[in-house]
């Protein structure tokens, strides 16, 4: 009877060491991870909307008259511009992608080429359809306050940047003036829309397409069109329609376009996939 209880406890105390080494194994294999995420004071989509607005503006900008002629690029104006180290290095690779031979200082120069920014800078637009957030105050005792939250049917907003630029360029002897641009304006913008519960979804011209929560959304407007558009637009093949089949058809023989292929849906699938 004695050997049975020590055996018994024995047993017991083996069984609470695997229990604790079951434990401790588990303890030490289970665990969680953590990912620091930042915000950088300025949103990547305003910056995308004004450097682009920017570069569109500049490629109106015909500088082949300054082509061969030793160059200064006066800056003054532009310090303490949003963007600055952009805006000021694009200008000088235009100016050296048309010829123009830049240099370090005026005193080595022909002509100086000034250079101002008479608009960069971002709007918004909003309208929604349902109903606006709005707070209840406590005007009467017993009665609830607070905020009520917005419950939009549609929604939409749109950012809007624009770009506007001027130079001017004069003989440095002489001061005379010899080259100006004109004002030169530029636009780009991005569009949010929600649709009850489904958004946003995504367009505008800093977009190459439609898309819903990075997801690419193809919509097509025409219901014949002649190419498939996209990352690589390539032509609508058309196929013959058999005369015996053409009265079967609101469509004029050899003008039924194929559907597009399975491949087309790739555009529905996440970047980078």
């Amino acid at each position: 009877m004695l050997q049975r209880t020590h055996a018994r406890e024995r047993s017991e105390a083996g069984l609470r060491a695997w229990a604790l080494a079951l434990g401790l194994g588990t303890a030490t294999l289970a665990g969680c991870g953590t990912v620091k995420q930042t915000g950088s004071a300025r949103t990547a989509t305003e910056q995308i909307l004004l450097t682009n607005a920017w570069d569109d503006a500049i490629q109106k900008v015909d500088f082949e008259p300054l082509a061969g002629r030793p160059v200064y690029l006066d800056t003054v104006n532009l310090n303490g511009q949003v963007d600055q180290g952009w805006i000021i290095s694009s200008l000088r690779q235009s100016l050296l992608s048309q010829g123009a031979r830049l240099r370090p200082k005026p005193e080595e120069a022909e002509v100086i080429v000034e250079a101002s920014v008479g608009a960069y800078g971002t709007d918004s637009y909003n309208w929604l359809v349902g109903v606006q957030q709005m707070t209840v105050p406590a005007t009467v005792a017993g009665l609830p306050s607070g905020t009520i939250p917005e419950i939009p049917l549609m929604k939409k907003t749109d950012q809007h940047a624009v770009a506007k630029l001027s130079l001017f360029a004069y003989e440095r002897t002489s001061g005379e003036l010899i080259w100006r641009s004109g004002t030169k304006l530029a636009t780009s913008n991005a569009k949010d829309v929600y649709v009850g519960a489904v958004g946003p979804i995504q367009s505008g011209t800093i977009r190459p397409q439609n898309k819903k929560i990075g997801i690419n959304v193809p919509i097509i407007s025409d219901p014949f069109p002649t190419t498939v558009t996209g990352e690589n637009p390539r032509p609508l093949k058309l196929t013959p329609v058999p005369a015996a089949e053409a009265g079967k058809s609101d469509i004029p023989a050899a003008t039924m376009p194929i559907p597009p292929s399975a491949s087309d849906l790739n555009s529905f699938k996440p970047d980078g996939q």
